[in-house]
């Protein structure tokens, strides 16, 4: 080969080599641990990529390919997922499943070609790291945007608390009611009376055993926008340049995103100021005008404002649903126009007038005619319903109350800021015009080949425990029912069918899928859609969508609420016949057999204690659960004495949400029996326990507590037992909450045998 011939192929091979490498586009993560103040506390659990909580925002074109390279400086494993993007099935980021484990102080290289634009985000999806700060946002734009605007901007809402999230976790296992307490959202008789729903109180939630319909678990301790609480523009506090010079007639995109862990947030411009709804999930839809969005955990949004021809600064405002907290964004130049305050829901019968702004106003259509085995009749799935059943013209009409004094509180300002400027007088309030699912219509046909094969339809039944904690997909927790399984080129039908009182924002990797909103071939695409909670104790009618399996690999399906998720509401999606290659699959399982046991999984064992001390007797009760078995442990020293000693240790196995088998022993003077028991939380909230000992002793003892109001409860526990003669017993507990762990108490006992006690004393709950 003569010099020229090899001049021209190197050439060649530069010109090729620097075309390939001209379409990628790096980005170096280190991820860390940091310190971050939100509250004036300091938490040292926090954890940044290079500094920054959220992460920084990745930006991609069409047709780019992005190299990742991630670098872990904790001490402990993490991965990375790149929510809503179609990525190679080993790049996706969940461990174990497709994707190899970052490991401490080691590096990882994500690689994969962007296939479509839009906003989507990404996150931690190892353990708890996602409520640690581990999230940031995703933006992949086109040569030729589809909308022109003056001002692009990253709007990631987020939840912050002050605990270990682990701790969190072990806390709604223990007694989520804490949180309730801590938000002063609590089901009581006092409040219900105070409300004049006493008899709807008792009828409803306790007859039926429904429980408070609560909108979120955890009691946080702030919302976010973009890492801060009250992020300003124009001079105030700016922190970023994009928003640094708005002017009449501009128009503003908001990129929304709902990056929390279990929040839902409404979104809402000034004095309900009308907004466009241009794309879901990345995917564009058919502009729709609305003032009001309900994100649900994991959703992105993108909105056009155009910003009036007035002095105005406005409040962008993310708050969450139970309407107990918020973070603002201002922008614009003149008097202020912040969002109206909305009224606060009641835990008292929510389930009957969740109209006035406390539910998601994203309604769910019935399916397509493709449907043949749906059980329910199409006609009976009314595309103009919000997610919880009501009409959508009832929210629309109706309008929300203002505190006027309170107005200022909604931008939180820092104690010590100078009072923000208020106009004054209000403008006339708009009346809510919120995004209803039924109104998004993709911008292009989505149907999906006539000729493709159509599997039957696959019903996910989404139930839960709140007593347990325990949250699972057709009976089964994911520990316990890993897969479903899928034939590649067929499309696939899943029917998720709501049976409890929370939102499940149910999340699809891999996939974009089309929700039958009655839409027809114009069916809008997402990864990630809200299956709303039931109603008067009746599931909603199905949330169908469909997709066409042609990604082969194991991809992860789950609520994207972190703590339904960790406790059991997750799947594999696994194609037919797909096996990874040999090498993934060992270092796959390489990575189970080290890290697998130091992650929190829904079998875990979680614990806790609870003793009183009292003036006529002190108690022990331990709780063991793990999985579907529970151990309990009670003993106590009458009158102090150690003669005195009874109690029970009783292994238990959860038959479902209302029933338990178990066995163990029984310890009475000064003796120990074999027992079998049983037990049924029956109507009302009874429970309804029984015992027989092996000397033949019969024990039937029944349950009630009380929720007085807000930290005050009342326990009755009667007791009938019978061997040689019948006896009875009458125990009750009045309880005041102090702290978390930390409570006073009266008790006071009748015994038909013994005679009557009454004593005071304290408890302490670890």
């Amino acid at each position: 080969m003569n010099f020229k011939s090899a001049l021209s192929i190197w050439v060649l091979l530069s010109i090729t080599v620097f075309n390939a490498f001209s379409a990628e586009k790096h980005y170096e993560l280190r991820v860390h641990n940091t310190v971050k103040n939100v509250t004036g506390v300091n938490v040292e659990h926090a954890l940044a990529i290079n500094d920054s909580i959220p992460a920084p925002t990745l930006r991609f074109k069409l047709g780019d390919e992005a190299v990742i390279k991630v670098i872990n400086e904790m001490d402990t494993a993490t991965t990375l997922h790149w929510h809503g993007l179609l990525v190679p099935w080993n790049q996706d980021g969940p461990q174990f499943s497709n994707t190899r484990i970052i490991e401490p102080n080691t590096t990882h290289t994500f690689r994969f070609p962007i296939k479509h634009t839009g906003t989507y985000w990404y996150h931690s999806h190892t353990n708890f790291q996602e409520q640690s700060g581990l999230y940031g946002a995703i933006v992949i734009e086109d040569e030729t945007p589809t909308h022109e605007v003056d001002h692009d901007f990253v709007y990631v809402m987020s939840d912050w608390t002050n605990e270990i999230p682990k701790a969190v976790m072990y806390n709604l296992k223990r007694d989520g009611d804490w949180y309730a307490q801590k938000k002063g959202f609590v089901a009581s008789i006092w409040r219900a009376w105070q409300e004049g729903k006493l008899f709807d109180y008792i009828t409803d939630q306790m007859w039926d055993r429904m429980g408070t319909m609560d909108l979120s678990d955890v009691g946080y301790d702030a919302f976010l926008i973009n890492g801060e609480v009250k992020p300003k523009f124009n001079g105030v506090n700016e922190i970023n340049s994009i928003l640094k010079d708005v002017k009449h007639g501009d128009k503003i995109r908001f990129r929304v995103i709902n990056a929390s862990a279990s929040t839902y947030f409404y979104f809402n411009i000034g004095n309900l100021r009308k907004f466009k709804v241009i794309s879901k999930d990345g995917m564009p839809v058919q502009p729709v005008e609305v003032n009001q969005l309900l994100v649900g955990i994991a959703e992105t949004y993108d909105v056009i404002f155009e910003v009036p021809h007035m002095m105005k600064t406005f409040e962008a405002k993310a708050e969450s649903q139970d309407i107990l907290g918020h973070a603002s964004l201002m922008f614009g130049m003149g008097d202020m126009e912040m969002v109206p305050m909305k009224m606060k829901p009641s835990p008292i019968g929510m389930d009957m007038d969740m109209s006035d702004g406390g539910d998601h106003g994203g309604g769910h259509g019935g399916g397509d005619d493709n449907d043949d085995d749906d059980d329910w009749d199409d006609d009976e799935i009314d595309t103009g319903m919000d997610h919880t059943g009501h009409d959508m013209n009832i929210g629309n009409d109706m309008e929300m109350d203002i505190n006027m004094n309170s107005m200022s509180e909604s931008i939180n300002n820092d104690p010590g800021d100078d009072p923000m400027p208020m106009p004054p007088t209000m403008p006339p309030m708009g009346k809510i015009n919120q995004l209803n699912y039924s109104m998004l219509k993709s911008v292009t046909p989505t149907v999906l080949d006539k000729n493709l094969i159509r599997a039957k339809a696959i019903d996910l039944v989404l139930a839960g425990d709140m007593d347990e904690y325990t949250w699972t997909i057709n009976g089964k927790r994911f520990t316990e029912e890993k897969y479903i399984e899928i034939k590649e080129n067929e499309v696939i039908t899943f029917r998720f069918i709501n049976k409890t009182m929370m939102h499940h924002p149910m999340h699809l990797h891999g996939h974009f899928f089309r929700f039958l909103n009655g839409q027809g071939d114009f069916a809008p695409l997402f990864h990630t859609i809200d299956v709303p909670p039931m109603m008067m104790g009746m599931p909603t009618p199905p949330v169908v969508i469909e997709f066409h399996a042609n990604e082969p690999g194991i991809w992860f399906l789950h609520c994207h609420n972190l703590y339904h998720m960790k406790m059991g509401m997750a799947r594999l999606v696994k194609y037919k016949n797909f096996e990874p290659s040999p090498e993934d699959q060992a270092a796959l399982t390489k990575d189970q057999k080290k890290w697998g046991p130091l992650m929190t999984h829904d079998d875990d064992l979680f614990w806790n204690t609870k003793t009183t001390f009292s003036t006529n007797k002190t108690d022990l009760k331990l709780t063991m659960k793990k999985g579907n078995y529970e151990l309990e442990a009670e003993l106590e020293l009458d009158e102090n004495q150690i003669e005195n000693l009874e109690g029970e240790v009783i292994l238990k196995n959860i038959i479902d949400n209302w029933t338990r088998v178990g066995t163990g022993i029984m310890i009475e003077d000064q003796k120990v029996y074999a027992a079998l028991m049983t037990s049924y939380r029956a109507k009302n909230d009874i429970v309804v326990s029984g015992y027989l000992r092996h000397d033949g002793k019969a024990i039937v003892r029944l349950n009630k507590s009380f929720q007085v109001s807000d930290r005050v409860s009342l326990n009755l526990t009667p007791e009938i037992n019978y061997k040689d003669k019948v006896g009875a017993e009458v125990e009750a507990l009045l309880n005041y909450q102090v702290t978390k762990r930390f409570s006073l108490n009266a008790n006071a006992t009748t015994s038909k045998n013994d005679g009557n006690t009454v004593g005071v004393g304290f408890s302490l709950s670890f």
